[in-house]
């Protein structure tokens, strides 16, 4: 696989790319998981609130593959308490451990963050959970764990994309200095977003040039990043397309030039918002001057 493991906080070895099974909760996940697995992903990415462990399980049973050969992540998200949560989704997937267990967002720890990481470091400690981290946790949630935690998170998982590079990078950097892994959702959300973006024209010239889908652009600009990409596909040509992202480097300069796009994009979607809203409140003010108008023609 031309994907790089990474190194964590808790020495461990993580896959370079996770094939998620967030857009898979229909009686296909398991096909398609398989197909991940024998295209080369060796990383599944599940959670309780997808209601696709049981498939994912399934596609790991059946594929053959012994379970030390494959990295699964699944998340408590917070449907039951995570002692409950954590034997559901072992069961679900039949094994007696995950290679990575995360808190899937902020408000499952219901304003005790410190309470919460507790319990994943039981986990890790009595052995359900080899490897443990969080998912779309900020700064300020990152520094609450971080003051009271034994373990360190080995991993935070968050969208990233080149459209959200403005409002991520201060997060990246701030994991990146605490040596936190980054996986990154929604990598290839421009795709799916206006064609006429910036990011968007910046990544099909570059997939021109190089002769490369736009997509495998994407997921190399991740990487470049220090970003773990989590995709994934119903397609055999699209997830095989994946694999092969591995061996595309972009040129220092394509990197920085998808980062100007994505800082471009961001400042004309933040203006376009605004003159939203101020249209909303001119509007709004018309129609209050239009009755005030009407009542004082009543007099």
């Amino acid at each position: 696989m031309p994907w790089e493991d990474i190194k964590l906080n808790d020495g461990r070895k993580i896959p370079g790319v996770s094939f998620g099974s967030s857009r898979h909760s229909g009686q296909d996940t398991a096909a398609t998981v398989d197909e991940a697995i024998h295209a080369g992903f060796d990383s599944i990415d599940t959670a309780q609130i997808y209601r696709s462990e049981g498939a994912v399980g399934r596609a790991i049973k059946e594929s053959g593959i012994a379970r030390d050969d494959l990295w699964i992540t699944t998340k408590w998200s917070g449907l039951k308490p995570a002692e409950d949560s954590i034997k559901d989704s072992l069961e679900a997937l039949g094994t007696d451990y995950v290679d990575l267990y995360l808190i899937h967002f902020p408000g499952v720890a219901k304003d005790d963050i410190p309470g919460a990481w507790e319990k994943l470091e039981k986990f890790k400690k009595e052995g359900h959970a080899k490897s443990i981290g969080v998912s779309n946790f900020d700064i300020s949630q990152l520094k609450e764990l971080l003051a009271s935690a034994h373990i360190k998170p080995a991993v935070n998982q968050i969208v990233f994309h080149p459209n959200v590079l403005p409002t991520q990078a201060p997060l990246l950097e701030f994991l990146q200095k605490h040596n936190i892994a980054v996986e990154g959702y929604s990598p290839l959300a421009p795709l799916w977003q206006d064609k006429g973006t910036p990011v968007f024209k910046v990544v099909e010239g570059i997939s021109k040039d190089l002769g490369i889908p736009v997509e495998q652009v994407l997921l190399a600009w991740s990487r470049a990043k220090g970003v773990i990409p989590v995709t994934s596909s119903s397609s055999k040509d699209r997830i095989e397309s994946f694999i092969a992202a591995g061996d595309v480097k972009l040129s220092d300069e394509q990197v920085k030039t998808i980062d100007k796009a994505g800082y471009k994009g961001h400042k004309q979607a933040e203006l376009r918002r605004k003159a939203t809203v101020a249209a909303k409140w001119l509007a709004a003010a018309g129609l209050v001057s239009y009755w005030a108008f009407s009542k004082l023609s009543q007099v």
